[in-house]
Parts: C-alpha cells; structure tokens; sequence
C-alpha cells in the first residue's frame, strides 16, 4: 500500500501543486512547517544511507567534477539564452541566471530516493555544488 503511494509522487505532486495555486488559503497556514518537514524528510533519507554508500561514491570524483561543471556552465547558458528568446530585461536576465546557477536541493534528493537512484551521489553532488556556489556564483554574476 505504501509503495503504491511512493509510486505515484508525480501524480499526488501535481495534483497538490494545482491545488495550492487555485487555493493557496489552504496552504498558507502550512508555511512555518517547510523547514522542519524538509529537515525531517533530509533526516530519514539519510537513515537509509551508510557510510559506505559515500565511500562507494567518493571512489569516483570526475562524476562529481563533471555535475559540478555542468551546473556552472551548461544551466547558466541555458538561464541566459532562455532569458534572451523571453527577451526579459537585465534584472529578469541576472536572476534568472541566479537561478540556473543554484545548486540543487531536497527535492532533486528526494526524486532521486524515489527514483531509486545513487541517493549518496546526488546529496555529494548537492553538497559539493553548494560549497563551490559560494565562490563561484559571484564570478558568474560578473560575467
């Protein structure tokens, strides 16, 4: 029964997305609870994890490396020829490029626990991207 919810995320996800946009009166009460329900969902995700889920991962960093080089090159150009075909002003442009700098967060974590994929890898991934953003957002913004 459980898994069977599980499986259908995208469909509760959607279904509850549309909800909140039609009626957000019955979301707004919820708001204070986001960080401690995204603290608990980070939490037991890694109760299924190991240390050597992370060992395993860490054998191979051009993995890493590589996602890391991709969220900083690929998904800012992106941002920016998006935000030119849109043709947003400056500000629209550099948050939307902002945006396509930010690393990835709980949710891209919890699609892939639901996935079913490399959770160790996408919280390194996660990890790795946001200690390098702190350096590497504020070049990006000058470029």
């Amino acid at each position: 029964m459980i898994s069977r919810l599980v499986n259908l995320f995208p469909l509760w996800a959607a279904i509850l997305a549309c909800a909140a946009y039609f009626y957000p009166g019955l979301f707004i009460s919820g708001k204070q609870m986001i960080v401690p329900l995204l603290s608990l969902i980070m939490f037991t995700m890694g109760l299924t994890l190991t240390w050597s889920h992370f060992q395993d991962t860490l054998k191979y960093p051009g993995i890493i490396l590589l996602t890391m080089a991709i969220q900083f090159t690929v998904m800012p150009l992106l941002a920016w020829l998006l935000s030119g075909s849109f043709s947003l002003t400056n500000d629209q442009s550099a948050g939307m490029i902002l945006v396509g700098c930010s690393a990835g967060g709980t949710a891209s974590n919890v699609i892939c626990y639901l996935a079913r994929g490399n959770v160790a890898l996408s919280i390194l991934m996660t990890l790795s991207s946001t200690v390098a953003a702190v350096f590497i957002t504020p070049l990006l913004t000058l470029v």
